[in-house]
Formats: structure tokens, sequence, C-alpha cells
């Protein structure tokens, strides 16, 4: 059948010139493609003006990136910020992407925009495209034509789950999906001989660094898939060479997760176990509907879920009867996309959590991505169109086969339902039209149903609603002005982002004029104690009954001014507090204390009556705020408490160092948290780090006339982590040199 959409890839032994037209023709189609995305990436913009602003990306990973992004432009690389408290162990969080130059890139992007919500705009823009381009690369790179590979790389950023999920809630996942993307091609290309190592080796070492745990296992499976490949095509040499580059870049993992791993002594998530809940776990039936716009399956999510979480594009399934499955009948060459497809698949159907991933859903795009790559290849060979009325009747019964499977499962859905089995009908009968008259017009009917089917979803779906929406505001100068006066030093607040803010998604920015949750306090110029944690604190959580995202307890501000009983004083001093706000639909008015505390403490549980050292600063429609009235001791650093015997005579703090000069000896308590990687010393001598009340910084000084206390933090796992990193490179760099080597010397000694 002669080709209906695209040219036939060509041998690579083609003259100069014709590889120099082929390289062109290439940069155009993925320029062609770079824009269809980043034009379409604003259609939902343009439905939900917030819509890549929510959830994790609002509460964490923006303003995250925005208190490093200064720190960086300031000259410092930020491994911890002991001012942003329970959210400031940025090496540790791993989630950042700290020593990963794309990440931190974008981190000093989000530094130097004054909006958050258009960073997030611009970012996610970028890494759409970034998708969408390595998709192409990869369709082109396993023999798919231009046209087809443009077609696959427009349909997979705008699937079902990487939209919804992974492009409007969690920016990690959908970096690590599309540096896995490139990794896969660019290590494939090497295999074959028409790429340097040194390309494949940074992008998988960008790949393994980029903070998120799914982009090192899509290190391991492309890389097992390539060298399965070359072993079934008998290219041993190509194989190891995929190996030496996976292994390296798997060494440079090590710098990004062993600080992550040095955490969990304190932290409260822990890795490990293999069970199921049920959360985020699709099944075999859900995934089999992924060219139905409209099918949104009974998965358990945050929720009942409510976006087509397992859509990937409207075509794949009613064009199976028109395409030419001879086309995938050479299986040496496209091992490696069934061997991703495969894996995936089975970690797809998984249990809800395996060691440290969790929620298989997540890996639904990198099964669709080795699905997409299969029909690249399909439409590259053409549509058939003989036997028409057949290939008709087999779209047809397709198409109402996956519309009663939707309307079966949620039968309220019923228009719906019909309207998109309506419009795929139209579109597929576009598309066969197209390829029986006019070949050029194929890819065009595809793209343009793939925008429309967005738009139609747009409509149908305007937003995730199993995730936190948040409607943070998110101009950096107006928050800045609006808590100017509402936060002195160190803060408490006590809220709950669940239940306890009324009218918050109505109206957010009246309701977050007063309180905030996560990180975004932080961009404030808050030094708030709250903030968002992936992995928690476990000691200081429970002192404040503080959930990951910054939330308190109703309790929390009982606690805070209860006396500790190791020291004698209220847990407010060891924390060097100034600030506390307290929502009022939280603590309103007289709480109900328990008798005994309030015989001990009668003043710390009625907002009328601030306690003793402490008033009423402002008092507004959502929150009350009460501030220190007497200075603290040590301005200049962060010593709460010392024990009868010790005298501090100066502190200096630095933003993960302290430097205290001493007489006598004894206990000294210092309102930072104790992560694991902080060191002490006293001239010279070295001291254990212990943890204090509410998991502070606590030790136990040795007796002197005059000396100094020296600490200063390095991230648990960081010194091994370099170590490793080092030893990658070099592996990295010893086997690149290496092919360089063995490249010239052949190419000296082969005949001209």
């Amino acid at each position: 059948m002669q080709e209906l959409l695209v040219d036939q890839p060509v041998a690579e032994s083609r003259p100069a010139p014709e590889r120099a037209a082929r390289r062109r023709a290439d940069l155009l189609g993925l320029g062609v493609v770079a824009v269809v995305v980043a034009f379409a990436a604003q259609l939902p913009v343009l439905k939900t003006h917030l819509f890549y602003y929510y959830d994790d990306t609002s509460s964490v990973i923006i303003p995250g990136w925005r208190l490093i992004g200064e720190q960086l432009l300031q000259g410092r690389l930020p491994l911890l910020d002991v001012d942003t408290w329970l959210g400031g162990n940025f090496a540790g969080e791993a989630q950042f992407g700290l020593f990963n130059p794309l990440t931190m890139a974008n981190a000093v992007l989000v530094a130097l925009l004054p909006d958050l919500a258009v960073a997030a705009i611009l970012i996610k823009t970028e890494f759409l495209v970034l998708l969408a381009a390595g998709v192409y690369l990869l369709a082109r790179e396993y023999g798919a034509g231009r046209n087809a590979a443009a077609v696959a790389a427009i349909a997979l950023p705008f699937s079902g789950y990487t939209l919804f999920w992974d492009a409007q809630a969690w920016i990690t996942n959908l970096i690590a999906f599309t540096l896995t993307t490139h990794t896969w091609w660019t290590l494939r290309r090497y295999a074959r001989g028409r790429l340097h190592p040194v390309v494949p080796l940074v992008v998988a070492g960008l790949t393994t660094t980029s903070g998120s745990p799914y982009s090192v296992l899509g290190v391991v499976v492309v890389v097992a898939a390539v060298i399965i490949e070359r072993l079934v095509n008998r290219q041993l040499r190509a194989a190891v060479g995929v190996a030496v580059i996976g292994l390296a870049a798997g060494l440079m993992a090590a710098v990004v997760f062993l600080p992550l791993l040095g955490m969990q002594p304190v932290g409260t998530r822990q890795a490990g176990g293999v069970f199921n809940t049920g959360q985020l776990v699709p099944s075999l039936g859900h995934l089999l509907n992924l060219s139905a716009p409209t099918y949104v399956p009974r998965l358990y999510t945050f929720g009942p879920a409510t976006t087509p979480i397992t859509y990937l594009a409207w075509f794949v399934v009613p064009l199976l009867p028109w395409f030419a499955w001879s086309a995938l009948r050479d299986g040496r060459a496209r091992a490696g996309i069934f061997a991703v497809g495969l894996a995936y698949l089975a970690l797809t159907l998984a249990p809800s959590n395996l060691w440290m991933f969790r929620w298989p859903a997540r890996l639904i795009e990198y099964l669709f991505l080795a699905v997409i790559l299969a029909v690249a290849l399909l439409l590259s060979a053409g549509l058939r169109t003989d036997h028409a009325v057949r290939r008709g009747l087999g779209s047809a019964g397709l198409i109402l086969l996956s519309t009663y499977l939707v309307w079966a499962d949620r039968p309220d859905q019923a228009r719906r339902a019909a309207e998109a089995a309506l419009v795929v009908g139209v579109l597929v009968l576009a598309v066969v039209l197209a390829a029986r008259h006019r070949a050029r017009l194929v890819t065009p009917a595809l793209v343009a149903g793939t925008l429309m089917m967005l738009v139609l979803q747009l409509n149908w779906f305007p937003r995730n609603r199993d995730i936190t929406p948040w409607q943070f505001p998110h101009d950096v100068a107006q928050l800045r002005a609006d808590f100017a006066d509402r936060s002195d030093g160190n803060t408490l607040i006590v809220a709950n982002s669940f239940s306890k803010i009324p009218n918050a998604d109505k109206q957010p920015d009246r309701a977050w004029r007063e309180v905030l949750f996560g990180n975004v306090s932080h961009v404030a110029g808050m030094d708030a104690l709250n903030a968002y944690t992936g992995m928690g604190n476990r000691q200081f959580g429970a002192a404040l009954c503080m959930e990951y995202e910054g939330s308190v307890c109703d309790e929390a501000y009982q606690r805070v001014f209860a006396t500790d009983p190791a020291t004698g004083v209220p847990l407010a001093d060891l924390l060097r507090l100034r600030t506390v706000t307290l929502l009022n639909a939280q603590v309103p008015g007289t709480l109900k204390p328990t008798p005994e505390l309030l015989r001990d403490q009668p003043y710390a549980f009625d907002l009328r009556q601030a306690p003793p050292g402490w008033q009423t600063a402002d008092r507004g429609t959502y929150a009350t705020v009460i501030r220190r009235t007497a200075e603290l001791p040590h301005p200049d650093g962060r010593v709460s408490w010392t024990a009868p015997g010790l005298t501090v005579t100066a502190d200096q703090a630095g933003p993960s160092t302290e430097e205290i000069r001493y007489r006598g000896g004894g206990r000294v308590i210092v309102a930072a948290l104790a992560w694991p990687g902080w060191h002490a010393s006293v001239d010279g001598h070295y001291l254990p780090v212990d943890r204090g009340p509410a998991g502070l910084i606590q030790v136990d000084l040795p007796e002197r006339a005059e000396g100094t206390l020296k600490l200063w933090f390095v991230p648990a796992g960081l010194r091994t982590g370099v170590e490793l990193l080092a030893v990658g490179v070099l592996i990295g760099a010893g086997y690149c040199t290496y092919h360089t080597v063995r490249v010239r010397r052949r190419r000296v000694h082969e005949p001209a």
C-alpha cells in the first residue's frame, strides 16, 4: 500500500546534502509541533485562568522555587533555610531538584517574574512543549514519518492524566515524564551509532536528578528497554554502552535522594512496604477506554474521579480497523517500545504503594507513550482504504461500544457521551475521506480533531476537582504588601486549610489577605513555622499537630502557650515566636479547655485576653493577630533557652549556621529544627546535636570560662551523594572518552 500520510523513512547511508535536507525538514516539523502545543497549552487558561496554579504547584513547588531562586540570585545554594522551618530543608525534600541545572534555572525564572501564576503558565508550557518535542524525536527515532510523529507529539501532552494531573497539579511528575522521553530517544540513537554518548549521559543525568523518584524509574525502564532491543539485534557492544550510561546516570541520582533518605529518622513519611489502598489504582477496563473523551472512570482518587484520567487520544481506537498492522511486524527493531509498554502496563496495574512509589495512575502516561509510538508507526504506514464498508462498520462499532461503556458507567452523562460519539464519528469520517482522496489532509484532520477535542473537554471538565484549587494570590508585590504588617519575626498560623476558612473558594482574594498556607506565606515575607513538606517532621508536627501543608489543629493555640515541662517556659518562647495569627472561625472567642489546662494557663484559651507579654495587634474579618510586646534576647541569633549556670554573651545566626559565645556550661536550645545533618563543635571539639522540645536543636555545652559553640548544617547523606555523583561523572566521562578514541581509530583505519 502506498504511503498516504508521510514519506517513508529513508536509509541512514544517504548523501550529505540529503541528510542535511532531512534535518532541516525535521527541525521544521519540530518547530510546527512546538508552536501548536504552545498555543494549545493556553486554552485551559482561557477557561480556568488559574488552571496551572493548582494544588502542589501553588502551595509548594512554585513558591518554593521562588524562595530558592531568590537565594540563587544572591549567590547561595540553599541546602537549608532555617527561617522556612518545616519546609526549609530543600535538599532533604528532593522534589525541588536542588542539584539539577534545568530546575534551578526555572527557579531563577520564577524569582525574576512578578507573578507566581504567570510563572506556572510559562514553566508548564515549557515542559509541555519539551514533552511534545521528545515524543516527536522518539517517534522519528523508531522510524515514524514526520507527520505521524507530529500527530503523536501533539496528542500526548493533552491526554487526560498528563493535562489534568501532572500539568495542572504535579509539575515535578511532568518534568520527570518529559525528561524520560528525551532520555529514551537519545539513548536509542546513541545505541544505533548516530549520537555521541555524552548527549544521552547529560540528558539521563538531568532526568535522574530532577527530584522525582519516577524520573529514576523512567531511566531504569528505558535503559533496560534499549538494552533488550540491542541484545535482540545482537549488538552486545551497544548494549554494554547503554548499561554504562545508565549506571553513571543512576549514580548521579544519589546526590538528590540520599539526603531525602537521610531525613527519614525524623520524617513522617516512611519509604517501604507493599500494600494496596485502592487509591489512584486503575484497572485494565479503565485503560481500554483510552479513546473515550468523556469517560471518567470510577477510580478512587482523593474522592470520586472528576476527569478523563485514562483518555489518550480520540483517534486511537476508532482507527484500529484502518491500520496496516504489518507495520509492527519488525519486532526486533521496535522491541524497546513493547518492553516499555509491558513494563508500564504491569506497574500501572500494580498495588497503590510500592516502596517509594505510590498511586500507580501516575504511570498511565508512560504506558500511553509506548501506545502512541506504536500508533505513530501505524499511521506512518498509511491508512488502509480497501474494504471501506467493513472497516467503517468496525469503526462505528468501536465508537458505539465505547459510548455504551461510558453510559453504563455514568448514565447521568448520556447526553455528553452521545455528543462526544457524534464528534468522534465525524472526525473519523473526515480522516478516512482524506486518506482516500487527499492524503495530505490526513495530518491536519488528526491535529484539528485533537485541538477540537481539547476545547470540548475543557468545557466538560474545566478543571480537576479532585485536587485542591487553593486560588492563592499570585502577585508577589501585592502579597508582600498585604502581609507586611501581619508578621514580625517567627510566626505561627493557627488555622486549618481543610474546613475552617469561610468562603475561601468564593472570595479567595479576601480570605487570603489575612491567612496563608503552604510556602506562599514565606513568599509573602513571613517567617512562618507553617510550610508545606513532603517528608514532614514527626516531633515538630506532633507538638503543634501540624499537617503536611501547614494546617494545625484547634488545640495548637493551647499547646504553644502551655508550659514545656523540661524547661519550665512556654513553647512559644522556645520557638522564639513574635506573632501568632489565629483563624477566627477556628478559635472563636473562648475555647473549652480541660479544667486542668484552664487552671494552669487560663489566659491561653481566650482571644479576648491575650497571654501576658502579648497583645492583640489586629482583628480582621478572617483572622486575629496577637504579637509579643517585649523584645526577645539575642536579636541576632536563635538561642531560645539556656540552663541555669549557662550565660550566652553573643549569638550570631546565618541562614544555616549559628555561632554562640558563652560562659559556664549546660544545655542550650536553639529555635531551629534539628534536622539530621546539624553539626556542633566547641573550640574545635565535636559535640552531639540532640532533638529537644518540638524537635528543636539541643546541645549540652561543656564548662568553659569563655567558649564558642559553632553550629553548621550539611544534609545527612549529601557527602556520600556527592561522592557517588563524582563517580558517576567519572564513569560517564571515561566512557565518552573511550568512545571518542575508538571511533577516531576506526575512521583512521577504514578505507576511503
